[in-house]
């Protein structure tokens, strides 16, 4: 599919313009015709919006979950691309798409000034508790055992005293 891209005197993001593409291109025909997933390709979108060298910005896009929410959308797989998992023109997303209503489902908004927070206190009073308090519980954290690399560094020193 090639759709013809007006030269528009006010400048639009690329992320914008990739989701607005996605979901006029793809997303809107398929949820018409009543489909339950829709699948788009890293490289289709790059071609049809007639983009070069633009490939990590479409892939983060497609990726993201603001174009998930925007577009009534759930990733469920993403196919193809290098084995290292990162932006290829080959990486094919598979996209359920969600009910009207589950896609306008309404955002959960941070509290300002951190007011809520206080249901959180005191939670873990029985687990701190049980450790002796949490002065006891932080200095059995801390006394655990050595670490990753304070284990490498014992080993190390083993083999040299076995090589002496």
């Amino acid at each position: 599919m090639y759709v013809v891209r007006m030269v528009n005197p006010v400048s639009v993001k690329p992320t914008k313009e990739t989701m607005r593409h996605a979901i006029r291109a793809y997303i809107a025909p398929a949820r018409e015709r009543g489909e339950k997933t829709v699948h788009i390709r890293v490289g289709e979108i790059q071609k049809e919006l007639g983009w070069t060298n633009r490939t990590p910005s479409v892939f983060s896009t497609l990726k993201s979950q603001p174009f998930q929410r925007e577009a009534g959308i759930e990733l469920i797989e993403k196919r193809g691309g290098p084995a290292s998992g990162g932006p290829s023109t080959t990486v094919e997303f598979v996209y359920r798409i969600l009910d009207r209503d589950a896609s306008k489902a309404p955002e959960v908004k941070p509290v300002p000034n951190g007011a809520g927070l206080e249901k959180l206190y005191g939670i873990f009073r029985d687990e701190y508790a049980s450790f002796g308090g949490g002065e006891a519980y932080l200095k059995a954290e801390r006394n655990w055992g050595p670490d990753a690399w304070e284990r490498y560094e014992q080993a190390e020193a083993a083999q040299k005293r076995k090589a002496k």
